[in-house]
């Protein structure tokens, strides 16, 4: 038994470590996107960059919720699928795409003096983010696989295991009302900076 966990954990450490290397392609992405192109969409730039992540308290915790909440519960929605496995790459990519982009935009702008913006303001939240994402994209192919062996070889998927999963996606919620409290209360105290 003490095997069984001891390879289930490495298992998830290592699906975890892959899953933040996907996101870390989707950066490297942005990143050349940022560099040529304006990332002022909020398609691009995901409400990672301060100057463009709104102009109060209000709209800071909104955006940042919106955008962390739109993610979970999309790769909630995908993981109900059979197929969701592809698109919750897709969706890492993405994510790691607005990082890059939300951070060169920034050197793009202040040159050099976007420096302490990105390490107090853009670093703290991504790190987060990327986490909870992680999380979130690590359930979703959990669930679509366990739904595609259910469908194609008929193995047993239970009702427990899906009262599982919504708590799981609950708990992020959760989290990620509170990184958008914790990126609200950066961008106020440093103000000065975005």
């Amino acid at each position: 038994m003490k095997h069984l966990n001891y390879t289930e954990t490495r298992k998830r450490q290592l699906s975890f470590f892959l899953l933040c290397a996907v996101v870390s392609v989707g950066i490297l992405f942005g990143a050349v996107y940022g560099s040529g192109h304006s990332a002022e969409s909020p398609l691009v730039h995901q409400y990672f960059s301060p100057a463009h992540c709104g102009g109060t308290v209000y709209e800071v915790f909104r955006n940042t919720l919106i955008s962390l909440s739109l993610f979970v519960g999309t790769a909630f929605l995908l993981g109900v699928s059979a197929f969701g496995q592809p698109l919750g790459i897709i969706m890492l990519i993405y994510r790691g795409f607005g990082i890059g982009a939300a951070a060169v935009s920034e050197y793009v702008t202040k040159g050099m003096h976007a420096m302490p913006s990105v390490i107090l303001l853009i670093l703290p939240e991504c790190t987060a983010v990327t986490i909870i994402s992680v999380l979130a994209v690590r359930e979703l192919m959990r669930s679509a696989n366990s739904l595609f062996l259910y469908v194609t070889a008929d193995v047993s998927h239970s009702e427990r295991t899906f009262k599982l999963y919504c708590l799981k996606f609950a708990v992020l919620i959760i989290i990620s009302v509170i990184i958008s409290v914790f990126s609200t209360v950066m961008n106020y105290i440093f103000s000065g900076l975005r």
